[in-house]
């Protein structure tokens, strides 16, 4: 029997990541777990994310694997809770998800197994990795509801030639299954949908809290509708984010929706849902997994958001690394800050950060 391969797995304490340890031991993996403390102190009170290295331990010692816990703590306030913060203030909604995965979370993962010599990371994304032509390509995870690709679009050729997603081509379904199967007590946590260093999903509070001085700084601006006409007044532009209806206390005879921020005015523009809606971006910050970056028109598949089934749209080089993405069919706040990401059916070509659209009322 030859030695078994080497893998480091990141480790939540979820079920998620708990059957991916299951399933690499099944495929003759020999497993390391790591656990990662990155935002400790934003947590303090708070049940969220409470205990996570503890749950992380427990599944590693029920399938009697070496767990390792290390603190990233400085490196997560610097890479992603400053990029945070720094985009809202700049009038952008950042995707923090997207900012940790490729600058903290693969990096440190892959020195850690450099310094151990394991060859190979996983992870429990649901997510697939394809070798064609002597590519690695990343594909969407075959559960339509769960796929993650989009979380991962910053990753680079090199992550995906030693990363395994072992959940790729399972339904959530199947996962929760073979937890209760093994009577793991992960099979029964209510899964976690937030940004994992916001308490109770408000970063508003959040940012008051954490960046006194440049909240007081921005102080109060003007609601402005899509003629610049002053309709209302609000508590300042970071408080808001493209495409948002609620929480805008503007009565207008009909719903209304962030349509632009201007951070330099402190001026927040709203329109109706039909003044909310673009056939087209420019994105910035690019990169490309399967494909070099493209020299002439390009179809694609895009997603604005996680939450999006994505629509038909062509990639236009601007030159100097832009691209304008044009859409087939109207799209509804399409906002900056957040990834636009491009796919070819299943597999993903690449992404890039959505930019202001310049118009002002």
């Amino acid at each position: 029997m030859g030695r078994k391969r080497k893998i480091l797995v990141g480790m939540s304490g979820g079920v998620d990541s708990s059957i991916a340890v299951h399933l690499l031991q099944k495929a003759d993996y020999n497993v390391t777990g790591v656990t990662f403390r990155l935002a400790d102190r934003y947590l303090a009170g708070s049940a969220k994310q409470l205990h996570v290295a503890e749950r992380a331990a427990r599944v590693c010692q029920q399938f009697g694997i070496e767990h390792i816990v290390a603190d990233h703590s400085a490196d997560f306030d610097s890479c992603v809770v400053r990029y945070f913060a720094d985009a809202y203030f700049k009038g952008f909604t950042p995707n923090p998800c997207v900012q940790c995965n490729r600058e903290l979370k693969w990096r440190a993962m892959g020195r850690l197994a450099d310094e151990l010599g394991i060859p190979f990371i996983a992870t429990g994304h649901y997510a697939r990795i394809k070798d064609r032509r002597e590519k690695h390509l990343l594909l969407k995870g075959k559960d339509a509801l769960k796929d993650q690709s989009y979380f991962l679009w910053r990753l680079s050729p090199d992550d995906l030639a030693r990363t395994v997603f072992p959940l790729g081509e399972l339904q959530k379904s199947e996962v929760v299954r073979i937890a209760e199967e093994l009577g793991l007590e992960q099979a029964r946590q209510p899964e976690s949908q937030d940004v994992c260093f916001i308490p109770e999903e408000d970063y508003k509070t959040f940012l008051e809290k954490h960046f006194a001085e440049r909240v007081h700084a921005v102080g109060e601006g003007d609601f402005i509708d899509m003629q610049g006409r002053v309709i209302g007044r609000h508590g300042g532009f970071y408080r808001f984010t493209v495409g948002q209806r609620k929480g805008l206390g503007i009565a207008q005879g009909e719903p209304v929706y962030v349509r632009a921020i201007y951070p330099e005015s402190n001026t927040v523009q709203v329109g109706t849902r039909m003044e909310s809606e673009d056939l087209g971006c420019v994105v910035t910050d690019c990169n490309w997994i399967s494909v070099p970056a493209p020299q002439e028109n390009l179809e694609c598949t895009a997603k604005v958001r996680y939450r999006n089934k994505g629509v038909a749209a062509r990639i236009e080089p601007l030159g100097s690394g832009k691209f304008h993405l044009f859409f087939r069919e109207p799209v509804h706040a399409v906002t900056p800050g957040q990834s636009a990401v491009f796919y070819d059916k299943d597999v993903l070509i690449g992404g890039g950060i959505i930019q202001p659209n310049g118009q002002k009322g």
